[in-house]
């Protein structure tokens, strides 16, 4: 992707990944708020895309224990799995990522499950 505004963008590869104008490399270091992949608090849309995903994801598991709630347990898996692809379209960093890619996998385990017991209607 090309960036026109002449510099990197937010994400993995920010301009905090490359070190502040007139810091050594020592204080920059001792900062773990500004680590680079470690940005708590600066993707809040994307943090509450991935929650999301989760959150649906582990419902859809959840219910895999009754097999008569395989309709929303199927709808809320799926609804996982598409969130949880959006959230990784959307994701700026590999902690992210990672978040992501677990709760897409455990959604696509539990819409299996909800699919064995009867399906989506």
């Amino acid at each position: 992707m090309t960036q026109t505004t002449g510099g990197p963008g937010t994400g993995d590869y920010g301009p905090e990944v490359a070190g502040r104008p007139g810091s050594t490399g020592a204080d920059y270091a001792l900062d773990a708020r500004e680590r680079p992949g470690f940005h708590i608090g600066s993707h809040t849309l994307e943090m509450e895309l991935s929650a999301a995903a989760v959150l649906l994801a582990a419902v859809g598991a959840v219910l895999i224990a009754w097999t008569g709630a395989h309709v929303i347990g199927g709808w809320m898996s799926l609804a996982g799995i598409l969130v949880g692809l959006y959230a990784q379209l959307t994701s700026d960093t590999t902690y992210e990522r990672i978040v992501n890619v677990c709760a897409i996998g455990l959604a696509a385990v539990a819409f299996a499950f909800h699919i064995h017991h009867g399906g989506l209607y």
